[in-house]
């Protein structure tokens, strides 16, 4: 899958995901959800998770399938019906965006995963470790400083899969 973030100024930015199959989806985004998408990019690539957001779309879902509220969208992006790998992901996502936001690493991420995990009734990562949480952070940081460098109009190409 290629996966195509294109930066506008004045005006929302691009998510575009060119399938395996060559077949496309995509969508204006939000302003500032380009960096949850760079996250969840990172945390996929490095985890080699194929059945979460991306892995999904990839199977030929839609992105919009995914802004519908959770009792609209397609039987398998229901939350009971998604794959662990998928919800794991999300939760790892958002303490990234909070360390993003709050502009430094948390020392307690991996126990705060675990914490909201267990809360969840979903299993810890089974190689999730610190060596593999600073790989995340690595690959989210230089994605972060790629998308802030880009100029109106000019787009970040990323390859998964």
């Amino acid at each position: 899958m290629i996966i195509q973030l294109k930066k506008r100024i004045s005006k929302p930015s691009i998510l575009t995901c060119i399938r395996d199959d060559q077949s496309t989806t995509w969508s204006k985004l939000h302003k500032g959800i380009e960096t949850h998408d760079l996250a969840h990019y990172a945390v996929e690539k490095i985890m080699g998770f194929t059945k979460a957001f991306y892995g999904i779309l990839n199977e030929g879902y839609e992105i919009a399938d995914f802004e519908l509220p959770k009792d609209k969208r397609p039987e398998k992006l229901q939350p009971k019906n998604l794959d662990v790998s998928a919800i794991q992901t999300e939760h790892i996502v958002n303490l990234l965006q909070t360390e993003f936001l709050n502009s430094g690493e948390d020392s307690n991420f991996i126990n705060s995963l675990r914490t909201i995990l267990k809360d969840d009734g979903i299993p810890f990562p089974e190689d999730f470790d610190t060596n593999k949480l600073n790989q995340i952070r690595k690959l989210y940081s230089e994605l972060l400083f790629k998308w802030g460098s880009l100029g109106d109009n000019e787009q970040l190409e990323l390859s998964l899969f």
